[in-house]
């Protein structure tokens, strides 16, 4: 084992998946009719109308998306909320604005706790294990290793190179799941990176419809309620 040269211990700290929440929150809002949510799956917003005509203040309001799947009219008492993650540029560009939010790409391994045959409780991570490159904590069964971000556009297809030495990092914290370690699938997800740490949140001045909440990296989905509430 490796012996630690320094430890913190946060006694308010937790862990929680965020894919889970996620999961569990559209389940609701699906299911939930007076909620009034319908989800457009695999629809990319790629152009959009504005109108000013109706404005007394000048203000131009999105009226219409033009997506890959038809066009979505937007009613005139309707208020659009970018929340597009690492997409948000995309999306605010089409306005011709710009959002300082870059893609950190995140490297992601699930190992289930009950899987990890021969080994004992105690060889096990309980708590949120942390470093200078990987973040280690246990969410029920699942045992879920992290790494730090890097930034290397929107694909988030794993880097050979980058997945490799995330494996390794992986062995040499926590030698005796190194064969768990080497079978396990890895993913990439996109952190919604503010470079100043601070959320992107509220509307849009220059247009009457838009509002936008996105941000700030890997701690965005933790604030997504009340950064809902707010918007």
């Amino acid at each position: 084992r490796n012996q630690p040269t320094a430890a913190k211990y946060e006694y308010e700290s937790s862990a929680a998946s965020s894919e889970r929440f996620t999961e569990e929150l559209a389940r609701r809002c699906a299911d939930d009719p007076a909620l009034d949510v319908t989800f457009l799956y695999d629809t990319k917003v790629e152009a959009l109308t504005m109108d000013s005509s109706s404005s007394s203040d000048g203000k131009p309001r999105v009226t219409t998306l033009l997506t890959n799947r038809g066009t979505v009219d937007v009613p005139e008492d309707a208020e659009i909320l970018v929340a597009a993650g690492s997409w948000t540029p995309h999306v605010l560009s089409l306005m011709d604005m710009y959002a300082p939010v870059y893609p950190l790409k995140g490297y992601a391994m699930s190992i289930p706790a009950s899987g990890c045959a021969g080994l004992r409780p105690e060889d096990l991570p309980t708590r949120i294990v942390s470093d200078r490159y990987m973040y280690t904590s246990r969410l029920g069964d699942e045992i879920r290793i992290t790494s730090v971000g890097e930034f290397s556009g929107w694909s988030s297809a794993p880097a050979p190179r980058v997945e490799a030495d995330f494996r390794d990092e992986a062995v040499r914290q926590f030698p005796q799941l190194a064969p768990f370690v080497r079978d396990a699938g890895v993913r990439c997800g996109h952190r919604p990176y503010v470079n100043d740490g601070i959320l992107l949140l509220g509307r849009v001045r220059e247009l009457r419809n838009v509002c936008v909440s996105c941000g700030p990296g890997s701690n965005g989905w933790k604030l997504a309620m009340g950064s809902g509430e707010i918007a």
